[in-house]
């Protein structure tokens, strides 16, 4: 017996997993919005300075957490529409860093 989930079921989750993510980092990602796209790419949009320095100080953690928790393949840190950070998950170490 196969299981189908329907386009609002498989959103449903992904909001879940979101949720749970902002659970792990209560305070950066409190006032963050958090985009997941169909590729697995998370996409943190920072509305203050002091919170992109908080999740870049925690980066390793941030990273495995996007990976394990929500399933994402890369992440991405914007601030002020623009990207400052972008790496795939999956890489045993952080391949570089923007400023």
């Amino acid at each position: 017996m196969s299981i189908q989930l329907t386009y609002d079921d498989v959103q449903l989750l992904r909001q879940q997993r979101i949720d749970r993510l902002r659970k792990v980092f209560v305070k950066p990602l409190g006032l963050c919005r958090l985009q997941l796209t169909r590729r697995d790419k998370l996409v943190i949009h920072c509305p203050e300075p002091w919170i992109v320095d908080a999740l870049m100080d925690d980066l390793d953690r941030l990273m495995e957490a996007s990976r394990i928790v929500v399933g994402a393949q890369s992440l991405s840190i914007c601030f002020v529409g623009e990207e400052i950070f972008r790496s795939r998950t999956l890489a045993t170490s952080v391949e570089g860093r923007c400023a």
